[in-house]
């Protein structure tokens, strides 16, 4: 029998009570260090004893997958990625291409579980309305048209900015990015049916305007925390999903430092038939990337008018921004950029 001292229970309580207080974060990002390095077997200790602490994450039971495809352990890597599916996961395509899961390709459980996990996408493609019902609008203030700032200004100061003061911006400002990214510029009752109500701020191939843009709003006087659909038409926000999102936008932009103090954001989708109608492939491929780059740009140069920082962020989980954004069907996400007061030291 071996007799343990005072002294020898004095130190393992104290390495025990080190280890707890370590958390579940601090386990996850040693355990994201030591994946980056290739050290799978003490990456996996490290993400279990981060799942020792009840919390755990989708991302960190993939990441566990990761790390026991590498180790040979295909029973334990099935298990994690089912466990990381009941967490949330979504992103076929992680699977599909991760370099770390190739091991587990020939396995005939893979195929089975990839099945699985397309009738669960299946699914949630399903929930997706055909359109928004417009119950809830809301009328903006009128857009200037004027500024103190020049174009040749804008163009020149102009940065993607990643931190921002943690103030709201007002209703009238966040009228004025929205305008410039898609706002109306001409009308016509002329204009056939595709052009949606006239010509906007930015250029479209064959006046297609493929884009549709969301407010998601976390700090903006005038406005309650939600999600917002720009109705250019009318210049109207349409209310498609009431309570706060922010974190869910987070969640779906992975986290990145961009979201903390941000005030809102805004989230480009696409409707890619209304260019493919027209011009096939090429119009999901090429047109499409180009409109949203001209609007894109029109609102960086807005945002430095206004003393405002943004970034453009492609980084996301597509179907979870979808989702948490409310859009449609056929749509697809395209950009985050996020909006926050400029800080005195940028």
């Amino acid at each position: 029998m071996i007799r343990i001292t005072a002294c020898i229970m004095a130190v393992i309580l104290v390495f025990a009570a080190t280890s707890w207080a370590q958390g579940y974060d601090a386990l996850v990002r040693q355990a994201e260090k030591k994946l980056g390095d290739k050290k799978y077997a003490e990456a996996l200790e490290l993400y279990e004893k981060a799942f020792a602490t009840g919390e755990f994450h989708y991302k960190d039971f993939y990441n566990a997958a990761c790390a026991s495809t590498r180790l040979d352990d295909p029973d334990k890597a099935f298990a994690y990625l089912d466990r990381a599916v009941a967490a949330g996961l979504i992103e076929k395509q992680w699977l599909e291409q991760d370099e770390d899961l190739k091991g587990l390709h020939k396995d005939k459980r893979w195929e089975a579980f990839m099945a699985g996990l397309q009738a669960k996408l299946m699914e949630i493609e399903k929930a997706f309305t055909e359109k928004h019902t417009e119950t809830e609008l809301i009328d903006l203030p009128t857009p200037r048209f004027e500024s103190e700032v020049s174009v040749e200004e804008a163009m020149k100061n102009r940065r993607s900015i990643r931190s921002y003061e943690d103030t709201p911006l007002t209703i009238a400002e966040v009228t004025q990015l929205l305008w410039a990214a898609y706002g109306i510029t001409k009308k016509s009752e002329k204009y056939p049916a595709f052009v949606r109500g006239g010509l906007r701020t930015a250029p479209s191939a064959g006046a297609r305007f493929p884009l549709d843009v969301y407010l998601v709003v976390r700090n903006v006087d005038g406005l309650d925390k939600g999600v917002y659909l720009y109705k250019s038409e009318t210049h109207q926000l349409v209310t498609v999903v009431k309570g706060d999102k922010w974190a869910d936008l987070s969640e779906a932009g992975f986290n990145q430092t961009h979201f903390q103090t941000a005030a809102a954001a805004l989230v480009y989708s696409a409707v890619f038939e209304r260019n493919m109608v027209k011009y096939g492939q090429r119009g999901r491929e090429r047109y499409v990337c180009m409109d949203l780059g001209h609007s894109a740009q029109n609102v960086y140069l807005q945002a430095y008018a206004l003393n405002i920082g943004t970034c453009a962020i492609g980084a996301f989980t597509d179907l979870w921004l979808k989702q948490v954004t409310g859009m449609t069907r056929n749509e697809e996400p395209l950009y985050i950029m996020p909006l926050g007061k400029v800080k005195a030291s940028e």
